[in-house]
């Protein structure tokens, strides 16, 4: 079967970011510059404690709220204020920029969104399901990205096992080490109860990143298409030129196909599946004439 019989367009009906600002860049960056715009208008608050107050208040998930819906997802954008653990952002942060290219070219950016943002919540769930069942009378309450950053290594680990990473940026160990690492350390973590670190979070995005790979997973129904107004960029009107279409449409799919031939046809992003669909069906226009 030639490529252009192929499906390779699996994401048929376009989510409501599609053609916006969000199409042309990658989502790892956008989440990353989502985090940090959090962090840096966190610092303009009020302090509360050791922290300020739209992280620890407004965005937190918090055991004496359970019932506050939007924290569940908020608490993943925030993180501890740069005077008590810059490390918590940065390392956050800078797992996603090296692990989670590599997950969303091979998801597609959209899938690798609504993949993530799941991840998000299903931590938080996990996390104050635990609290809650293990109460001892004090409040308690999680922020940061940790618990989505390790569904995305989890499943980074099981698509690339063998996959040679630098820990630390130093020592060269293969993917799988890395996985066994986290889930090891977040087990003696828990051993721990004056830790301060959300292993609960941690442990439920891990085994949802498990779960999404041994499951064969795909989010693509939840497309969030009420919202599409607020995300597309207003029509504009534009002289057609046919020729010079065709010609761009060739030299996007020579571009594929050569990166098919060096990653292979999963590396696709959706994006990608889609123009070599279109291509496929301008080839068997084009064999009918």
């Amino acid at each position: 079967m030639g490529f252009e019989d192929r499906q390779y367009y699996r994401d048929d009906s376009q989510p409501f970011y599609a053609g916006s600002f969000f199409d042309r860049h990658s989502m790892v960056w956008i989440l990353i510059i989502v985090n940090l715009a959090v962090f840096v208008l966190d610092m303009f608050t009020p302090k509360v404690g050791d922290s300020h107050w739209l992280s620890s208040q407004a965005l937190s998930l918090k055991t004496d709220h359970p019932f506050y819906l939007w924290t569940y997802l908020t608490y993943g954008f925030a993180h501890a204020s740069i005077t008590s653990n810059l490390m918590h952002i940065f390392g956050n942060m800078l797992t996603l920029f090296f692990l989670g290219r590599p997950v969303e070219m091979r998801l597609g950016k959209y899938e690798f969104l609504r993949f993530y943002l799941i991840a998000v919540v299903v931590s938080g769930l996990g996390w104050m399901l635990a609290s809650l069942l293990m109460a001892s009378g004090e409040s308690r309450s999680v922020v940061g990205a940790s618990g989505a950053v390790s569904a995305v290594v989890l499943l980074f680990v099981f698509m690339y096992p063998k996959e040679t990473i630098l820990l630390m940026g130093v020592i060269p160990i293969p993917a799988w080490a890395l996985g066994v690492m986290l889930l090891v350390m977040n087990l003696f973590t828990a051993a721990n109860p004056g830790s301060g670190v959300a292993w609960e979070a941690h442990l439920v995005g891990a085994g949802f990143g498990i779960l999404y790979y041994k499951l064969n997973w795909n989010f693509e129904k939840f497309q969030f298409s009420g919202f599409a107004k607020l995300f597309r960029s207003s029509p504009k009107l534009r002289v057609h030129n046919p020729e010079a279409a065709d010609q761009q449409l060739r030299e996007q799919a020579d571009q594929i196909l050569a990166k098919i031939a060096e990653q292979g046809e999963d590396s696709l992003t959706a994006r990608e599946r889609k123009i070599m669909n279109k291509y496929s069906q301008r080839l068997r226009k084009e064999r009918k004439r």
